[in-house]
């Protein structure tokens, strides 16, 4: 016998919620583990959190034995992820005295996805620690956040407990696998895993491209791509997003042109993320004419294909036209800035060296709360030192709670650049007492600065000569 589920939408929640309220006022029995069960669902269905919380507080105002039901506290944890309240849901998981593998999974999935991603990774452990057989399901989860983390060490382990549990050649934990070590650089163990595989869907072929063409292995990513289509599968609109960044690092034209005209003829143009990376990849190409007319024709954009399109002008040395259409953005506010977007405007104030349109979108940052991302505060550096204002580019820099190694490399850069060798010297100094390592472009800024500090003991040695020979 099938029973048919139907959820209810908010309006008719909310009625039946303080319907039953008013009894419980009035007649002052106890809710029903059934009227739980079914008000909860409705909840996590229609992703209704307040309403939602009132039931978790009538639970807990009741004082009865329904808030310790492992069905009830389920429903609570799935109604918390659903509504990206994660941290709550892990509250209400971690009173589950002995919560099933489907659960297990559902916690890993959701700081897999909505992180931290070491939550996931320890949660994972926790899991193994206590006893509990991970699943085909709980793979893919726990891997994913290891491909963000890039914690190859932990994926190698988990490939272990895969192979255990005999379930290296499931195609769905092979493609989380592949992902795990392309995005770390191991390659090799990439194709391993993929040529260990007896079926191979599109996923998976998918996943060896974007491995290849992120670490911009042009020909290896082509060749994939030629045998997949002479193994019988036909690449769709992600396989041509996997592609077009090493067809635009490598300057290949005419193979993107190629590919454009591939995904038009099967339909794909009108796909936002395919037509933001290929308005990328004509950008990379110094084709904007292509780009912009990309970016025209998408009929729905988001935060990602504007800061595209303003980074396509940046990249082709047009940073006026990348203002105008950061403006445009704004005024139509058909887009929550992020820390990307204004960036990349950034950059277009650096290029420019246009200190008032720099210092209005550090005003915008501020307002924003993205002056304390570490991206936006180093373009910032950047944009302070390329317009010569030395001193407030420091001061930022000083006021900076987070710094990399791009944050001292600008600084640096900024301080040799306009004349002030001896303060590069000494940030340069704070770089290896911090522990960071410095990268070939600071070190080049390094010996400039020390030059530049060795001229300038000349020039006032030179002067001192003058001076005592006057006298």
């Amino acid at each position: 016998m099938s029973v048919t589920k139907f959820y209810l939408p908010k309006s008719s929640l909310k009625s039946i919620y303080n319907q039953l309220k008013t009894e419980l006022r009035i007649t002052t029995p106890q809710f029903s583990l059934a009227d739980y069960l079914r008000l909860l669902e409705s909840c996590i269905q229609s992703k209704a959190l307040i309403q939602g919380k009132k039931i978790h507080q009538q639970l807990l105002k009741d004082n009865n034995t329904h808030i310790k039901n492992p069905l009830v506290l389920e429903k609570l944890a799935r109604l918390y992820v659903n509504c990206n309240e994660i941290e709550v849901a892990r509250r209400v998981f971690d009173t589950i005295r002995e919560p099933n593998v489907a659960l297990w999974n559902f916690m890993i999935r959701a700081y897999a996805w909505n992180g931290p991603l070491e939550r996931a990774v320890d949660l994972y452990y926790k899991m193994i620690q206590l006893g509990i057989e991970p699943t085909k399901f709980t793979f893919p989860f726990v891997l994913k956040a290891c491909a963000g983390l890039r914690a190859i060490d932990d994926g190698e382990e988990i490939h272990g407990h895969v192979k255990r549990l005999g379930l290296d050649k499931d195609i769905y934990v092979c493609t989380s696998l592949i992902d795990l070590y392309a995005k770390c650089g191991a390659l090799t163990r990439a194709k391993e895993v993929f040529h260990g595989m007896f079926c191979r869907d599109i996923v998976a072929w998918n996943a060896m491209i974007a491995g290849f063409s992120l670490h911009g292995l042009y020909d290896s990513a082509i060749q994939l791509f030629i045998e997949m289509q002479k193994g019988g599968i036909s690449p769709n609109s992600s396989t041509i997003v996997a592609v077009l960044p090493t067809v635009a690092a490598a300057n290949v034209l005419d193979q993107g042109k190629a590919m454009h005209g591939y995904a038009v003829r099967r339909g794909f143009s009108n796909d936002v993320v395919l037509g933001t990376g290929l308005l990328d990849m004509y950008a990379k190409c110094q084709c904007i004419f292509y780009a912009k007319r990309i970016s025209d024709l998408l009929e729905v954009k988001n935060e990602i294909s504007w800061s595209a399109i303003i980074g396509a002008y940046v990249t082709c040395d047009l940073p006026r036209g990348a203002l105008e259409l950061f403006d445009q953005m704004v005024s139509e506010n058909v887009m929550n800035l992020t820390a990307v977007t204004l960036g990349t405007v950034l950059r277009a104030c650096a290029k420019l060296t246009d200190l008032s349109e720099g210092r209005r979108i550090h005003c915008l940052s501020l307002k924003t709360g993205f002056a304390s991302d570490i991206r936006v505060g180093n373009t910032l550096l950047s944009m302070y030192a390329k317009c010569g204002i030395v001193d407030e580019a420091v001061r930022f820099f000083d006021e900076m709670d987070k710094k990399d190694t791009v944050s001292y490399s600008a600084i640096i850069s900024g301080c040799s650049q306009n004349g002030y060798a001896q303060e590069a010297l000494c940030i340069f100094h704070q770089m290896q007492l911090s522990g960071i390592e410095p990268d070939s472009a600071t070190m080049q800024e390094h010996r400039l600065s020390i030059t530049g500090a060795a001229h300038d003991c000349c020039i006032l040695d030179m002067n001192n000569v003058s001076a005592n020979l006057a006298h």
